[in-house]
């Protein structure tokens, strides 16, 4: 029986504070790290507290202000990335100060192909990827809300050396209370995920509205569908099997998210970089790659990368 994985989560935001607080909950070995300092030590001194589709206080003392505090922990043989995908480029080399032999390494990310960016600094035998279905809001120091919960999580490994280790962690994951299934075809269901966050996110922080107002209006449900309609055609050319009824399901999918925020509207109302490359973004470069044209992804990636951009124009006085 292999020994239980020690995992620290990098990025205690929703989507690793959330995973955190289950498996702290549980009783595993958790380190939470992230650079929100303020939020760490709330987590420390009174626990991190989620609300909304479910409800705790987890009690979760291991903390780390940045990833060189990782090394303050020896015992951590798995790393979990739940940041935002775009940091991922200035994240890694951090991380690799802290490598050794036998630690593994874990996307817990929106996008495309993360797993694909820590594989090429660790390794495929070291890699793995989960595909969550749940999804919050930070809402203060050591307090995140849940907004939803669709089970079950994906997580799978690159090369079958990993899959030991996903099973391990799917079953933890479970018992914790979010349910997660290894597959053998991760790739499937992070397409799956890539088109549902490629259908709204971006509009959504284009409009600054939230998901139901997007999907209750028609012409921007009308503009979702054909979002998902590229993906899911780029997807099937690059070989990835989706289920026939898919994108009616992508569809009513979105009509039940409520009137969450998406990760990327809260993004844009703190002027932080967003995600878009690895979304919409690799779906117009894939389909470029294929020769497929992808005309409504190029617009809302162009609109999103256009709000991001600093303007040359003098400042009003």
């Amino acid at each position: 029986m292999t020994s239980e994985p020690k995992v620290a989560i990098v990025g205690a935001g929703p989507v690793g504070g959330i995973l955190g607080a289950y498996l702290a909950r549980a009783g595993h070995y958790v380190v939470l790290c992230d650079i929100q300092k303020p939020h760490l030590d709330a987590i420390k001194d009174r626990g991190l507290s989620i609300t909304g589709a479910s409800e705790m206080t987890a009690q979760c003392g291991r903390v780390a202000c940045g990833v060189s505090e990782l090394s303050n922990f020896p015992a951590v043989d798995t790393i979990i990335v739940a940041t935002k995908a775009s940091v991922l480029p200035r994240l890694i080399p951090d991380i690799a100060k802290l490598a050794r032999p036998g630690m593994r390494f874990i996307s817990c990310q929106n996008g495309l192909d993360t797993e694909e960016f820590l594989a090429e600094a660790f390794g495929s035998d070291n890699v793995l990827r989960i595909v969550v279905n749940y999804a919050g809001s930070q809402m203060g120091d050591a307090n995140i809300y849940m907004a939803f919960f669709t089970p079950p999580n994906y997580i799978g490994a690159l090369t079958v050396e990993g899959e030991p280790l996903a099973r391990q962690l799917a079953g933890m994951m479970s018992q914790a209370g979010l349910d997660t299934h290894f597959t053998p075809d991760i790739k499937r269901y992070e397409w799956e995920k890539v088109i549902l966050n490629a259908g709204l996110s971006a509009m959504c922080a284009l409009t600054r509205k939230p998901m139901k107002d997007m999907m209750d209006f028609e012409q921007t449900e009308f503009l979702s569908e054909e979002l998902m309609r590229e993906g899911i055609e780029v997807a099937q050319a690059s070989g990835v099997m989706l289920d026939e009824g898919f994108f009616d399901h992508a569809v009513q999918y979105l009509k039940k998210a409520g009137y969450h925020r998406t990760s990327m509207h809260q993004d844009i109302l703190r002027k932080l970089p967003t995600e878009i490359d690895w979304l919409n973004g690799r779906i117009v470069e894939r389909g470029h790659a294929l020769g497929l044209k992808t005309p409504y992804n190029y617009t809302i990636t162009a609109l999103i990368k256009g709000l991001e951009m600093k303007s040359g124009a003098p400042e009003e006085h």
